[in-house]
């Protein structure tokens, strides 16, 4: 019996994380776009519309190539920070962990995942340049627009 509570427990707390932090550079997920000023439009994708940040240029000291944001239904939907170089990259990994944990990686490349019950985070930095994306997402969001998605399709 201990055994069952001891691996919910676990499985638990690997999620809260994530789930608890709920947004990156002191924006949360799920917020009214009218929350945010200066935006730049940036298009749409994905059934969400994209802008980018102006203000966003250092978080906790590690300097920032761009910073998107993106919206659905008017709510915060995903983050995406953009960070060049190695030392920048380590610099974001480093920080995700303190905040996080360790994340899961995937396969050989330096790519982590922290998944949570309403949140996802992705780091993901690219062998080559060196240069990292990272983005949170809202799966309670995500779950609306798939459900949505699904309804047009029934309506065709």
């Amino acid at each position: 019996m201990w055994r069952v509570f001891l691996s919910i427990s676990v499985g638990l707390w690997a999620q809260m994380p994530v789930d608890s932090i709920y947004g990156l550079l002191g924006r949360q997920l799920e917020s009214p776009k009218a929350a945010f000023d200066g935006l730049i439009p940036k298009g749409s994708f994905q059934r969400k519309d994209w802008y980018r940040s102006p203000k966003d240029t250092v978080w906790e000291g590690i300097p920032l190539a761009e910073v998107r944001y993106a919206f659905y239904r008017g709510k915060l939907h995903t983050i995406l920070i953009k960070v060049e170089g190695p030392e920048a990259s380590e610099a974001m990994r480093v920080l995700l962990e303190t905040l996080l944990g360790p994340g899961k990686q995937e396969g050989y490349a330096p790519r982590y995942r922290w998944i949570g019950q309403r949140a996802t985070l992705l780091y993901d930095q690219n062998i080559l340049t060196r240069n990292t994306e990272v983005r949170m997402e809202s799966l309670v969001l995500q779950r609306q627009l798939e459900a949505d998605a699904y309804k047009e399709f029934q309506g065709r």
